[in-house]
Order: C-alpha cells, then sequence, then structure tokens
C-alpha cells in the first residue's frame, strides 16, 4: 500500500496458535491476513530462521524492500544472508478459507507437527511449534533479565525536514 509516497508494510502483533490439517494447510491468523490484504500478493513469503527452530514470515512488500535494499548491503556475509533468504523462500498463497499449505520442508525444520504459533514481530512474523517457543522464550527472558535489557526507541528517518526545522 502506498500513502503519500509511503510505503506501508503489513504490522503483524500477538501470538495466536492454529490446527494444521492432514493436508498440511493452515489458517492464517484474521489480523494478519487483513495487513496482507493491500499487498501485491495475497500470501506470505516463508523461509527457515537461520538462527532459531521457526520459520520466518513476511509480506511480499518486506521482500520488495530487502530486494531494493541489498544494493546499500557492504558486508558480503550479510549479503550472502539475504541472497539465502530468497533462495530458501516460497510465497504461499492464501486460499479463499485464509490457509496456505504450509510445505513439509519448512515444517519439518520449524519442529511444527499438529499445532503452529503465530508469534507477531512487527513487520514480520514467525511460525513455531508452540512447546519450542516457550522453551525459547523463557530462555530469552531469563537472559535478558541478567543483561538487564530493556527496548528503546531509536528516531524514525524521515527524508523531509523535521517538525522542528519548520518552526
Amino acid at each position: 500500500m502506498i500513502f503519500a509516497g509511503l510505503s506501508i508494510m503489513a504490522l503483524f502483533l500477538s501470538t495466536v496458535v492454529n490446527k494444521i490439517d492432514n493436508k498440511g494447510r493452515v489458517s492464517i491468523p484474521a489480523p494478519f491476513r487483513s495487513g496482507l490484504a493491500d499487498q501485491s500478493f495475497f500470501g506470505i513469503v516463508a523461509f527457515p530462521s537461520y538462527q532459531l527452530s521457526a520459520i520466518d514470515a513476511c509480506g511480499i512488500d518486506r521482500m520488495e524492500a530487502l530486494s531494493k535494499s541489498i544494493d546499500q548491503i557492504d558486508d558480503p556475509d550479510e549479503i550472502e544472508l539475504a541472497s539465502l533468504s530468497f533462495a530458501e523462500a516460497v510465497q504461499l498463497a492464501i486460499d479463499d478459507d485464509g490457509r496456505v499449505v504450509l510445505p513439509k520442508k519448512l515444517s519439518s525444520h520449524a519442529q511444527i507437527t499438529n499445532n503452529i504459533l503465530f508469534v507477531g514481530k512487527g513487520p514480520t512474523f514467525q511460525m513455531w511449534n508452540p512447546e519450542n517457543y516457550e522453551k525459547h522464550k523463557k530462555a530469552f527472558l531469563k537472559e535478558a533479565e541478567t543483561k538487564k535489557l530493556s527496548v528503546r526507541l531509536k528516531p524514525i528517518p524521515t527524508s523531509s525536514s523535521s517538525y522542528k526545522d519548520q518552526e
């Protein structure tokens, strides 16, 4: 979606558990689907997480933005990681019932069998085996407490002058 010259990407929030049927179909949570509705491809782009036993996913808009930004990356390892994301990515169209067919390769990577946990991560989301996610979350929160981590918001760069500059 384009608004006043800015591309608006889907926003994925919350966590939702859904069942996978015998044919490997799973319903994408309704709030996630509505965030994807205005994109050029009504579906998700999914690929294996390289750090976790999970599936990383996003809308086509995020992949298009990544594609456009590759030439701005200086680190060869980051370029290779971005390239791997494209090589391993699959486009999964959302059917009329709001479902996608999860490829066996992805479900095996994330150890997903009967239930799948959708985890919103802002502009992206992940799909997990629910038990594995709980273990990951507990371990990370323990580490965050030890390190005294907190979320700090960074200013968003804009192409126009700031509000203060306009006074």
